[in-house]
């Protein structure tokens, strides 16, 4: 019951918030309705006497030219928005990130599925290619995809002319590994206007996630033994299926685990569908990262991340990492087909001295 009143209240609060920024458009369509609502009571008159008060009223008999004031008015301002949003798109900047690390051959252009809003700017292009990176483990191939996802603010710089950073955006669809996607983020977190696409395999399309947050908050707790002195600790956030647990135990058996997931426990494939509840899970965990791990491991030089998300979700948790307060922050990859160990390697956000590196 919680989670629908909170559905309830935040479309409420919304749709407050469009009602005291009316756009052009609303008004628009407001005078329109008007217009007709004024056509329409001048085909007939309706006259009811009201003896008690010795006066008749009388609804109807609108006369034509207040209705053609009013759709004339309507249609100028129409005229006006659509000069004005082809004005802006005009000197607006859009650049589409397509960024594939698993496999490319099937999967859709994210151009055709942009909200609104951008579908009239003419985007450029910055594609990251590397099919099957899933696979390897060959560190010079994942140090080139690497760098690729280095050069996004470069090639931000160089292609771009809008003066103003709140005319460009970003539009990013990811389908790679988890510390690439992770890596994507961090880098892009300092930017405006950043709108990100997950892709639905079973559909066959991108969606952005435009549905409203329910308050659903996390929950943290240890699995395992725990150490106060440990020099690392392993953060397992388990959302779309769950984490190898004992994988994590066995491999980074030296580092308390820290499993982060929602209060019903269960998992399932895009369950993060709204850009608010995604941006507040995110902080919550950067929140728990900061008043508890930190403060209670005085020897804290690591933390090993383990997320199973859809890529969206990945993204936004590696752009709030973007913080020079943090230890040595290493999102690993997960390879369950693997023999030996099946997380054979990792990106480091902040190493001190390459910036990114994978390990």
């Amino acid at each position: 019951m919680k989670k629908y009143i909170h559905i309830f209240l935040n479309f409420f609060i919304k749709l407050a918030e469009l009602k005291r920024k009316p756009s052009l458009n609303w008004a628009a369509k407001a005078i329109l309705g008007a217009a007709l609502a004024t056509l329409l009571s001048s085909s007939f008159s309706l006259e009811i006497p009201i003896p008690a008060l010795d006066t008749t009223l009388t609804f109807g008999g609108a006369d034509l030219f207040t209705f053609f004031v009013l759709l004339v008015t309507a249609l100028a301002i129409f005229g006006y928005t659509e000069y004005r949003d082809v004005k802006e798109a005009d000197d607006s900047i859009l650049t589409i990130i397509r960024h594939m690390g698993l496999v490319d051959n099937e999967i859709d252009d994210l151009r055709n599925y942009l909200p609104k809003k951008l579908r009239r700017i003419k985007p450029q292009h910055f594609v990251i290619s590397y099919e099957n990176s899933n696979k390897t483990t060959d560190k010079s191939e994942l140090n080139k995809q690497l760098e690729h996802i280095r050069r996004i603010p470069a090639h931000l710089t160089d292609t771009g002319h809008a003066g103003n950073n709140a005319k460009k955006h970003i539009a990013y669809g990811g389908v790679a590994p988890v510390p690439m996607l992770a890596a994507a983020g961090h880098v892009i977190s300092n930017m405006q206007n950043v709108h990100i696409g997950d892709w639905e395999r079973q559909k066959k399309r991108w969606h952005f996630n435009s549905q409203f947050d329910d308050g659903e908050e996390l929950v943290f707790h240890v699995d395992g033994d725990d150490n106060a002195d440990a020099e690392s600790v392993s953060l397992a956030v388990s959302f779309s299926i769950p984490v190898n647990l004992k994988c994590i135990h066995d491999e980074f058996s030296e580092s308390p685990l820290h499993v982060v997931t929602l209060p019903s426990g269960e998992h399932k494939y895009d369950r993060l569908c709204s850009e608010e509840k995604q941006d507040r899970l995110a902080i919550a965990i950067l929140e728990f990262i900061n008043n508890k791990l930190i403060p209670n491991y005085s020897n804290l030089g690591e933390i090993n991340v383990f997320v199973t998300a859809q890529a969206s979700f990945i993204f936004r948790l590696g752009s709030v990492m973007n913080q020079g307060h943090l230890p040595r922050v290493i999102f690993h990859h997960y390879d369950r087909n693997r023999d030996g160990a099946k997380h054979p390697w990792g990106v480091v956000l902040n190493d001190n001295e390459m910036g990114y590196k994978v390990v």
